[in-house]
């Protein structure tokens, strides 16, 4: 596939997703998520779905609860391809790999090792 066509892919497919998983899904291990990013490979066999979890704050233990809905998503792939099929136009349905989004996590620590840093400064 070219790269336009690449990016259009992606784009529809994450919002496809986004879509069935928080309205179509019925998994308790499931909260409702994000779908951050979809990067697919140039053959559009392999589909990386990055997801993040909404009121995590809220939820309990961070690490648990990603780990019980990766588990409920990789359970329902073969219904989400068959929604995907349906609602897309493509040859092949990807095969989708799900994954945490840590970006938002990642840009916390930073934050939070710069105010350790100015705080240190200061005290020198």
């Amino acid at each position: 596939m070219d790269e336009i066509r690449v990016n259009r892919v992606r784009a529809m497919m994450k919002d496809e997703l986004s879509l069935m998983i928080n309205r179509g899904l019925k998994d308790p291990r499931i909260p409702t998520v994000t779908v951050t990013d979809v990067q697919l490979t140039r053959d559009g066999k392999q589909a990386t779905v990055y997801i993040s979890i909404m009121k995590m704050g809220q939820e309990g233990d961070h690490p648990e609860i990603m780990e019980g809905c990766l588990e409920g998503l990789n359970s329902a792939k073969g219904f989400l391809k068959r929604s995907l099929n349906a609602s897309m136009s493509l040859r092949a349905i990807p095969e989708l790999i799900f994954k945490e989004d840590k970006g938002l996590e990642n840009t916390i620590r930073v934050n939070e090792l710069l105010k350790q840093l100015e705080n240190e400064k200061k005290s020198v």
